[in-house]
């Protein structure tokens, strides 16, 4: 099977694969899972939209887990070359993404409550799948954000998958020259401040002005394709990220490096760009070499990109740096507690620091005591008041 050509793309697109997955599409959709963050009478449970595509004679069933701000249509090349391998193909959107219920009502935010959310979604699928299939293997094709939220299906449930390709996981998000620690301090703080649907410093609502310059990719024609179709429909227009979902990515990235890894048992094929936009290249070094049961593959991008995309990367950094920075310093913490006479805030952190997850927890408690120790004050009403951190072990 050849890769289609970039100067080919369009026209087999059209003309060849997208009638070709046509006439092989069911779509529907799938409750979610319990909602186990809430009470049961006002726990939130959506729907989950599911496209399904169905080879002649199976030998195996794909999954697909897309990645963020991602949708459907833009995997119909990739579903289109497993089925002609022999494989029946699902291709489940995540909640908040696609045409998958939402926590939020801004058709441009990606916002979740809790990274487990996202897990048991997507578990509740691969179930429907296996009950349906049950003696067909079930393989993962887990791609960015998909990736962390495939990483973690699979330590959950170690025999479910027989076989893992992971491309580019989320196991660590790139956030510039913000430090790791700050970045985790921010979040933790928007979330306690009750500003968890807010846009993360830099980002703002779709507006259509993306360019293939500006984006991460690197072919024009299939970029140039998906855009158009974002253009057309507004569910397929999330762009940006809440602090909610940030604070999220932090728990799966921490969750999978101090635990996650040790579960899994399926092999793992792992694809790596060698510069990376959005994931941490070392995390993912860092991950194959804890697991025996990977392998490798390393993309290379060529120079003259590959210095097209440093520069576009370092300006969007710079950017983040100033902006997320400026968000702490301007008094982040403001409006936590009330006035007292001794002008003295106090803010509970509330995270594991010993048991099973306490290393994602206490790197998470680090980054909020690096954010008091150099802002150690905030000025309300023209007073300054002395913040003080309140520490219990949630474990």
């Amino acid at each position: 099977m050849e890769i289609i050509h970039e100067n080919e793309y369009l026209y087999k697109m059209n003309n060849e694969i997208e009638p070709y997955l046509a006439t092989h599409r069911q779509e529907g959709y799938v409750p979610g899972a319990e909602d186990h963050l809430h009470q049961k009478d006002t726990g939130i449970v959506g729907k989950i939209h599911v496209q399904r595509y169905l080879a002649e004679k199976p030998k195996g069933v794909i999954i697909i887990s897309h990645g963020f701000t991602e949708a459907a249509p833009k995997y119909d090349e990739m579903i289109y070359y497993f089925l002609k391998a022999g494989y029946h193909v699902y291709m489940p959107e995540h909640m908040g993404h696609g045409q998958s219920y939402r926590l939020t009502a801004d058709s441009s935010l990606v916002h979740i409550d809790t990274w487990k959310r996202y897990v048991r979604d997507f578990l509740k699928i691969c179930h429907v799948i296996k009950k349906t299939y049950p003696e067909l293997p079930l393989v993962l094709f887990a791609h960015s954000m998909g990736g962390a939220i495939g990483t973690i299906a699979a330590a959950w449930e170690p025999q479910l998958f027989q076989k893992i390709i992971l491309n580019s996981p989320m196991l660590r998000p790139l956030t510039g020259n913000v430090p790791w620690p700050l970045v985790i301090a921010i979040a933790q703080t928007k979330c306690l401040l009750g500003r968890e649907e807010d846009y993360v410093a830099g980002q703002k609502p779709y507006d259509g002005g993306e360019t293939f310059e500006t984006s991460g990719c690197t072919s024009r024609p299939r970029f140039e394709k998906y855009n158009e179709m974002r253009k057309e429909n507004k569910k397929f227009q999330v762009s940006a990220a809440s602090y909610g979902w940030l604070l999220a990515s932090v728990k799966m990235s921490w969750y999978i490096k101090y635990c996650g890894w040790k579960k899994l048992s399926a092999p793992v094929l792992l694809f790596q760009a060698e510069k990376d936009d959005f994931v941490s290249v070392n995390a993912l070094r860092k991950f194959a070499e804890k697991i025996s049961c990977v392998k490798v593959c390393c993309k290379r991008y060529n120079k003259e990109n590959q210095a097209k995309q440093e520069e576009r990367i370092m300006r969007i950094r710079k950017i983040m740096a100033i902006t997320m920075a400026a968000c702490l310093a301007v008094g982040a913490l403001a409006g936590c507690g009330k006035k007292a006479e001794d002008k003295v805030i106090k803010i509970g952190v509330f995270e594991p620091t010993t048991g099973e997850n306490g290393g994602g927890g206490f790197q998470e408690v680090l980054g909020i005591r690096y954010a008091n120790k150099i802002h150690p004050t905030v000025k309300i009403n023209g007073e300054d008041y002395k913040v003080e951190l309140v520490e219990v072990d949630n474990k």
